[in-house]
C-alpha cells in the first residue's frame, strides 16, 4: 500500500514537473513574443518619432513657404498697383482710390480730380531719345510730388505722359483755380535733363466728385472731355468739365463719323483757285482746295472739317484722294497743252509724316502720268519744325522728282533764318491775317514788307493769298510781291469752271 503510495506521489511529482516544464516553456515563448513585441513597438515608436519630426519639420517649411507666398503676394499687389518707372501709384491704384474716397466721402465733402497731361511729350522721345522722356516723366513726378503732397493730396501716374492729382483742402472756386495754376506754372519751369534743357507745358482737365460723376468710369470719360478741350484750345491751360463739353464732343465724334463715310462715298470734290503774277495779271497756277459736298449742308469749305480729319487721322487717306484728284486733273490739263501752270497742293502735317508718304507720291505720280515739274507740294512753318532733319530730306527726295515746295501761313510761327535756309523751298506764302488788315495797320505792312524782302534776299519767290481787293493788290505791287490769290481773282471753282482760266 505504501508503494502504491508512493508511485502515486511520483506521477504527482511527474505531472507536476511536467506542468511546470510546461509552464516555463509558456512562460518562455511568451517572453520571447514579448521581447519581439516590445522591440516592434519600439521600432514603430522610433518611427513614429521620426514621422512626427519628419511632419515637424514640414510644418515649419510650410509656415515658412506661407510667409514668402503672402510676401510674394504683397510684392506682387504693389507691383499691379504700382508705375514702375516713377513709383507712383498707377491707373488701377488711382482707380480703386477713387472708388473708395467716393464710398467713404460725407455728405458736404467735394473733391476735385485733374488729369495733367504733358503737351508734345512725344517730341522729347523722338527728339532726344526715350531715355530723356523716361527721366523727364520721372521729373515731373519728383515736381507733383514736392508740390500737391505735402497738401495731403492724391497723386497718380494713369498713363503714358498723364497724371492725376486729387486735390480736397480748397475752401472754394478760388482757391482750387490758384492751386491748380500753381501746378501748370511748376511744371513750365525749364527741365535739364543730362546736357539738354527745355520747357515743356501741360494740358489739365477738372472734375468734381461727386457733382461731375459718382464712379470712376464716369469721371474718367468727363476727365477726357476736359482735357480734350484744354488740349484744342491752345494747351498750356486748365478747363473743368461741364455737361456742354460732352455734347459738343459727341457732336465732333459724330462729324468724324460723317467725314469717314463721306470718304467711303467720295463726297469730296477738289476745287481750283488761281493764283496771279502780279508783274503781268496773267494766271500762272492754280491752288487745289477740297470741299465736301454734304448731303445736308451742301458744299462745306475746308475750315470746317480739316482739322476734325487730322485728329481722327482721316486726313490721310483724304489727302491722297486729293492728291490723287488733283494729279489727274493736271495730267488732263498737260495732255490738252497748257504745260505752264502749276498745281499747288497741300499736305497735312500727319499725311507729311506718314511712314508711307513718299511711296503714296510715287505711287500717284506714276499711275496718273502727271508731270511733277508742274506740281507743287505746301507745307507749313510747324510741320517743317516739327522734325527738320525729316523734312529736308523729304524735300530733297522729292525735289529730286520735280517737285517744287512753297512754305506756307509764313510769318505766322517761328519764322527764321536759320531753319529757312536750310529747306529745299521755292515760295514762301505770306499769311492771309496779315492781307486782312494790311491797308490800316502800319505793323502788317511792315510784316509783309519784310517778308518780301527776306525772301528776295534768299531767291524766293513771294505769293499773297486773301487779296481781296484792288487797293490790297496795289499794295502788293508797290513793295515787289511777285504773287497772289484771292476773291479779287476769283474763289475757287469747279474743274468745269477752270477752262476760262486755262485759256487766260
Amino acid at each position: 500500500m505504501e508503494g502504491y503510495v508512493q508511485a502515486g506521489i511520483g506521477v504527482v511529482l511527474l505531472i507536476i514537473g511536467v506542468l511546470l516544464v510546461i509552464n516555463l516553456l509558456q512562460n518562455h515563448k511568451i517572453r520571447q513574443k514579448m521581447q519581439k513585441d516590445e522591440s516592434k513597438l519600439l521600432d514603430n515608436y522610433q518611427s513614429l518619432k521620426a514621422a512626427y519630426e519628419e511632419v515637424s519639420q514640414d510644418k515649419e517649411e510650410l509656415a515658412e513657404h506661407c510667409e514668402e507666398l503672402s510676401r510674394s503676394k504683397e510684392r506682387m499687389q504693389k507691383t499691379a498697383y504700382t508705375d514702375y518707372l516713377t513709383c507712383l501709384p498707377n491707373r488701377l491704384g488711382y482707380s480703386e482710390f477713387i472708388e473708395a474716397e467716393m464710398r467713404g466721402m460725407k455728405p458736404d465733402e467735394v473733391l476735385a480730380i485733374l488729369d495733367i497731361d504733358v503737351d508734345n511729350f512725344k517730341i522729347i522721345n523722338e527728339s532726344y531719345g526715350h531715355s530723356y522722356g523716361d527721366d523727364t516723366l520721372r521729373e515731373i513726378a519728383r515736381r507733383l510730388t514736392r508740390l500737391v503732397l505735402e497738401r495731403g493730396a492724391y497723386l497718380a501716374r494713369i498713363g503714358g505722359d498723364e497724371f492725376a492729382v486729387v486735390l480736397r483742402d480748397f475752401s472754394g472756386r478760388e482757391e482750387l483755380e490758384a492751386q491748380i495754376q500753381q501746378i501748370l506754372n511748376y511744371l513750365k519751369e525749364p527741365y535739364r535733363i543730362g546736357e539738354k534743357e527745355f520747357l515743356l507745358t501741360v494740358s489739365v482737365g477738372v472734375v468734381m466728385v461727386p457733382i461731375d460723376g459718382t464712379n470712376c468710369q464716369v469721371l474718367t470719360k468727363n476727365m477726357d472731355a476736359a482735357k480734350f478741350f484744354a488740349k484744342t484750345n491752345g494747351r498750356d491751360m486748365y478747363i473743368f468739365y461741364d455737361d456742354s463739353l460732352s455734347r459738343t464732343l459727341a457732336a465732333k465724334l459724330e462729324l468724324q463719323n460723317e467725314i469717314r463715310k463721306a470718304i467711303e462715298d467720295k463726297a469730296f470734290e477738289v476745287y481750283f483757285q488761281p493764283q496771279i503774277d502780279l508783274s503781268t495779271d496773267q494766271i500762272i497756277g492754280f491752288e487745289a482746295l477740297v470741299r465736301w459736298n454734304h448731303p445736308e449742308r451742301g458744299v462745306v469749305p475746308p475750315a470746317e472739317f480739316i482739322a476734325d480729319a487730322e485728329e481722327c487721322g482721316l486726313i490721310v487717306p483724304l489727302g491722297e484722294f486729293v492728291l490723287r484728284e488733283s494729279c489727274q486733273k493736271l495730267k488732263k490739263w498737260q495732255d490738252e497743252g497748257y504745260t505752264k501752270q502749276v498745281l499747288a497742293v497741300n499736305l497735312s502735317a500727319r499725311q507729311f509724316k506718314n511712314r508711307d508718304f513718299m511711296d503714296s507720291v510715287m505711287k500717284i505720280i506714276q499711275e496718273t502720268g502727271v508731270d511733277p515739274k508742274q506740281l507743287e507740294f505746301e507745307i507749313t512753318e510747324s510741320m517743317a519744325l516739327d522734325d527738320l532733319e525729316y523734312t529736308i530730306k523729304t524735300l530733297q527726295s522729292l525735289r529730286e522728282l520735280g517737285v517744287s515746295f512753297a512754305l506756307d501761313d509764313f510769318g505766322t510761327g517761328y519764322s527764321s533764318l536759320n531753319y529757312l535756309k536750310r529747306l529745299p523751298v521755292n515760295q514762301l506764302k505770306i499769311d492771309k491775317s496779315f492781307m486782312d488788315r494790311v491797308l490800316e495797320d502800319h505793323s502788317d505792312q511792315k510784316i509783309v514788307e519784310t517778308i518780301i524782302a527776306l525772301a528776295q534776299a534768299l531767291n524766293l519767290v513771294v505769293i499773297a493769298e486773301g487779296v481781296e481787293n484792288a487797293e490790297q493788290a496795289d499794295f502788293l505791287k508797290s513793295v515787289s510781291c511777285d504773287k497772289a490769290q484771292g476773291y479779287l481773282y476769283s474763289k475757287p471753282v469747279r474743274e468745269n469752271d477752270l477752262k476760262v482760266f486755262l485759256q487766260m
